[in-house]
């Protein structure tokens, strides 16, 4: 019985496996890039009869279904065409030959043409898609010879994202062990980080990002980069990575730009319009809801009904929506709150919800167009790309505008010697109001403040200015970064199986900033100024202008020669060696002027000019490097890979350091025992590898050097004066050199059902045993102490993938997921105080930790006060405020020392997610395509600092928001959430002390892409005459989440968006056009 369920299975179940496996890949090549990748194949029936002129055909697969988008192309020629919905094609002007047939999937087939009616082509089923080439350090793999953990994003990925500013954004949730985050929406100030598995260091260590075979700076160089030109994304992971040796710490980025195929000549236009919508936004309390939370704060901290603000309260709750005007504010007989307000001249009562003001919706742009083509002998790509981004501030000007353009071009000097020259160049212009910090900070006014003044103008309440005024007259910060890069690569065949390749690069990113600080005219609501001869304020500040400029240079020149070589058709040796060399340079300089001219950006004006920073470095580093691989039947493989560097930064006892990496892989479905399951069980593949890197990023770039800092007027009294002298900037170690990174990787691969179940998973650790930390020392040392190597750091996890993709009828579909669990430990960081909240660095437990105090509820009656108040207040403990009051908080004594400590803290969680995960689904259908992905964290802690955003009335002058109203402690509500309500910074910065009640849950889900899209058949195309493929799509981008945090921050936000750094993340709807030509 069991045979024969597995007879029928395989004769039923497993019959749509080439439709259901390869449509949508297929589409996405022949569609969009003309020039679907062939793979081995082989022939089967083909009839054929004579005529002339055109030929017709029809192909199917092996049980009879059409296989949509082959490419037929006559042999040696550029004539071709692809299948259309039922499979059939026409081929004009073909007199002989022989046709070639391809699809990804299938063995790739030749048919000699000896008429002009061919009957059913029949393609079977190529099962092991694994001869894709991967680009890894130094050359490029075959994806089934792989060892090491690498992870490829292909060009498909940024086609429906519309505006992308940075292809980072692009990949969030695409890759399993890949973290990126953002703390802003502001153009071009997004503040993007990527990491690859997560910390190997407490010292800054970010990936290696390396753009064809060049390395750049930093990954922000990612920036400047036009997502249209990019061919494929590979990351390495694992000790793949020990090839780029000092600077692999943090793994790998490759990333390879498109490149041009030879024949016809292609014009490609891609064009989009974004629409931006304000996402997550706080949502503020109203003028009632505000007046009455002030009564109860006032009230309840035992102010009376003579209270100034308790006065402003209730004449607010009475006169909403009107104001008055107290005529400069020095009539007492006229003014409501006598005295109670130092120079207010008026009260303004209106209800506005700030948010809305400040924020709104916004449109961007983007375009580009390329054109490729060439011959056997030369080819060519050019591409020019314009960014418009348009922030959704709406008070001054905020933007960031990019050009791109780059060129392609390699040449044949003859058979055994090629030239490629790459280049590319980008300018990008950026804008922010110079004073926006007034509005990106928790300092929301409270809701009786008007926009401006009855005429318009800036309206200021006493020393409370209006915020969107100081962002849309306060001046403008402007950022001009203009890049370009030069690559020539020589490649020679010296012989058969002897490669030599030969690298020069050169970029060069030049950052020139004006920032003009305006100060602004502020008025009274009926146009009167503030600043009159009446006023108790001050005269307004004086205007400046600062002009800076940043340059960093960066060459290298690089030389390696591959040697392989197949010995008996088993054997398959690899040997690669070479040598690289970088060198970087930086100069900064910045000059400010103070009394400027409002109208003019310029240095001149009334009053002091200065020197405001002065910079300037150079490094280097010198590596030796090698490979050696080893394939034995693609069943065993092996790889060694090491790297020799020399950096400038360390001192040249120290300065030289060896690293490497090992890997294997046993391709388990090529062994003999699983013949039987091979049509069941495609690929199955066991690697693991070992490898060490380096991290030089702890140490400054002359730290090895003995640096005086330079005194003037200062120390001991000479006469009338005191002198002029130099100290030691601090002690200099010559033990110092690299950190150590020790990665172990297990992973195994897979594909089963005709590889339509496609997945990997890998278990990995890291280690760092000679981390640089500080030391505590007497202080009888006489000076700073320098950081040794002597701290440990370890990280741990797992990342998978698993994709279905399957086919019904014409009815294409598929559905995967990715998962990542990352965590570390700081074994020993050096000398480190815990404190209450966020910590960076905690020896024991995860980088960015949250600690607090264990919340044990809220003080219920007066026993209960008694007793907390006489046990803690006055021990010693944290600052309890004597006047604690019932519906207070009440925190545990976790030591039980009697006291309220440091030593009470807890763990809370870490602000780096633990679990990091992602959805996906979609279909194509006769020319309809639909794709969508969710991305979330599982685990993270964040912790807000205490502000006028996440406690109420904190500064009592601002709103805040409503998540607490109908929530607060009362006799009557025991069990409500917030306690009651206060204007006291003792009694509030008790209350929201970090703690197991303070700290928020970081888990979200986020519906972070959905796209719809619709191709043009192929025949609509081709009446066309100049249009050879035509997509238009939709798509959203964040359009949904669901999270523990219910006052309006966004969960994805990083910590860096505390205080003045809150610029909202957008919702975005796109429509597009891709174009082929």
């Amino acid at each position: 019985m069991l045979v024969l369920n597995f007879m029928y299975m395989k004769k039923n179940l497993f019959r749509f496996s080439s439709r259901r496996f390869l449509f949508s890949t297929v589409m996405a090549s022949a569609l969009v890039t003309g020039a679907p990748q062939a793979v081995f194949a082989y022939v089967g029936e083909v009839q054929a009869v004579s005529q002339t002129g055109a030929i017709k055909g029809k192909i199917v697969d092996s049980y009879g279904e059409p296989v949509i988008g082959a490419n037929v192309k006559v042999k040696g020629t550029t004539n071709g065409t692809i299948t259309d919905m039922d499979g059939n094609f026409t081929l004009n002007n073909v007199s002989g030959g022989t046709l070639v047939i391809s699809f990804i999937g299938y063995k790739t087939l030749e048919v000699s043409v000896k008429g002009t009616n061919l009957a059913k082509i029949i393609m079977h089923e190529d099962t092991e898609v694994l001869d894709e080439v991967v680009v890894v350090g130094y050359g490029t793999q075959k994806k089934e010879s792989l060892t090491g953990s690498v992870t490829v994003v292909d060009q498909k990925l940024f086609k429906d994202k519309g505006t992308v500013a940075n292809p980072l954004s692009a990949m969030q949730g695409q890759v399993p062990g890949l973290r990126i985050t953002r703390s802003s929406a502001a153009p071009g100030e997004e503040g993007w980080g990527v990491s690859i598995r997560g910390s190997v260091s407490k010292n800054k260590v970010e990936p290696l990002l390396i753009i064809d075979g060049v390395p750049a700076s930093g990954v922000s160089e990612m920036a400047q980069l036009n997502a249209d030109d990019i061919e494929t994304i590979n990351f390495l992971k694992d000790a793949s990575a020990a090839i780029y040796g000092a600077k692999a710490a943090g793994g790998v980025i490759l990333v390879t730009t498109k490149r041009p195929d030879a024949g016809k000549t292609r014009v490609e236009y891609s064009g989009s319009v974004t629409r931006k919508i304000v996402g997550l936004q706080p949502r503020m309390m109203s003028m009632d809801e505000w007046t009455d939370g002030v009564l109860q704060a006032r009230l309840n901290d035992g102010y009376g009904e003579d209270d100034n603000w308790v006065r402003y309260a209730r004449l607010a709750k009475a006169m909403k929506g009107s104001w008055i005007n107290l005529h400069g504010g020095n009539n007492p007989d006229e003014d409501p709150i006598p005295g109670g307000f130092r120079g207010v001249a008026d009260f303004v009562f209106h209800d506005m919800n700030w948010t809305d003001v400040l924020w709104g919706n916004a449109t961007s742009t983007q375009h580009n167009l390329s054109v490729s083509g060439g011959s056997e002998k030369s080819t060519y790509r050019l591409s020019l790309g314009y960014l418009n981004d348009q922030g959704t501030l709406q008070w001054g000007n905020n933007s960031n505008e990019r050009y791109n353009v780059r060129l392609f071009n390699s040449f044949k000097i003859n058979n055994r010697i090629s030239l490629e020259t790459n280049m590319s160049a980008s300018r990008q212009h950026q804008v922010a109001p110079t004073q926006i910090g007034s509005i990106l900070g928790s300092s929301i006014p409270q809701p009786g403040l008007p926009v401006s003044t009855i005429d318009g103008k800036p309206y200021a309440w006493g020393g409370i200015h209006t915020p969107n005024w100081s962002a849309e007259l306060g001046g403008d910060n402007k950022l001009v970064v203009t890049t370009m890069n030069v690559n020539e690569i020589l490649k020679v065949n010296i012989l058969d199986g002897l490669d030599f390749q030969g690298t020069l690069g050169y970029s060069t990113n030049n950052a020139a900033r004006d920032e003009q600080y305006l100060s602004v005219d502020w008025y009274q609501y009926d146009g009167t100024p503030i600043q009159n001869e009446n006023s108790p304020y001050p005269a307004k500040e004086k205007s400046s202008y600062t002009k800076s400029s940043a340059r960093t240079d960066n060459y290298t020149a690089s030389a390696f020669l591959t040697y392989k070589k197949l010995f008996d058709e088993v054997h398959d040796i690899s040997l690669m060696g070479g040598v690289q060399y970088d060198y970087a340079a930086y100069d900064y300089s910045g000059t400010k002027a103070m009394d400027v001219e409002a109208a003019i950006e310029s240095l001149n004006g009334k009053g002091q000019i200065y020197i405001d920073k002065v910079d300037r470095w150079e490094e280097a580093i010198l590596s030796y490097f090698g490979r050696l691989n080893y394939n034995y039947k693609s069943r065993y493989m092996v790889e060694v890979n090491a790297r020799y560097d020399g950096s400038s930064k360390f001192l040249p006892k120290n300065r030289w350091n060896f690293f490497w990496g090992a890997s294997a892989g046993w391709r388990i479905t090529e062994e003999k025992f699983m013949e039987n399951l091979r049509d069941y069980v495609n690929e199955l593949k066991l690697r693991a590898s070992y490898g060490e890197v380096g991290n030089q990023n702890g140490i400054g770039r002359y730290d090895g050097i003995q640096l005086y800092n330079y005194k003037s007027n200062s120390g001991a009294l000479l006469g009338n004066s005191k002198g002029t002298y130099v100290e030691s900037a601090g002690l200099v170690s010559t033990m110092r050199t690299w950190e150590r990174i020790y990665n172990y990787n297990l992973g195994i691969d897979f594909g089963f059902l005709n590889n339509r179940l496609t997945g990997t998973f890998e278990v990995f650790k890291k280690k760092n045993d000679n981390m640089l930390v500080s030391r505590l020392h007497p202080g009888v040392l006489g000076g700073t102490a320098p950081s040794t190597n002597s701290g440990k750091f370890e990280a741990n996890g797992y990342d998978a993938s698993l994709t279905w993709r399957d086919k019904i009828g014409s009815f294409n579909y598929h559905v995967g997921g990715t998962l990542t669990y990352m965590t570390n430990k700081l074994v020993d960081g050096g000398n480190i105080v815990v404190s209450a909240g966020y910590n960076e660095a905690v020896n024991g437990y995860p980088l960015n930790s949250v600690f607090g105090y264990r919340y044990v509820g809220k003080v219920q009656n007066q026993d209960q006060l008694d007793y907390y108040v006489d046990k803690y207040v006055g021990s010693n403990s944290i600052a309890l405020p004597a006047n604690l009051r019932l519906g207070d908080h009440m925190y545990e004594d976790v030591n039980k020392d009697g006291k309220l400590t440091q030593d009470d803290l807890v763990f809370l969680g870490s602000d780096d997610p633990k679990y990091s995960f992602s959805f996906n689904f979609g279909c194509e259908w006769k020319g309809f395509d639909f794709n969508t992905v969710f991305q979330g964290v599982g685990k993270r802690t964040i912790y807000r600092e205490i502000d006028s955003w996440k406690v109420p009335f904190k500064a009592i002058w601002l709103n805040t928001t409503n998540q607490s109203v109908g929530n607060v402690w009362s006799p009557e509500t025991p069990n409500n959430h917030f306690p009651t309500y206060s204007n006291s910074n003792d009694i509030n910065n008790y209350n929201y002390i970090p703690s197991t009640w303070s700290a928020d849950n970081g888990a979200y889900l986020r519906l972070k892409e959905i796209v719809l899209g619709y191709t043009l058949p192929k025949a609509w195309m081709n009446k066309s005459g100049f249009i050879s493929n035509l997509r238009i799509y939709v798509s959203g981008a964040d359009l949904w989440e669901k999270s523990y945090i219910t006052d309006g921050w966004d969960p994805e936000a990083t910590r860096k968006v505390e205080n003045k750094q809150r610029y909202p993340f957008n919702r975005t709807v796109t429509f597009g056009v891709n174009a082929t030509f």
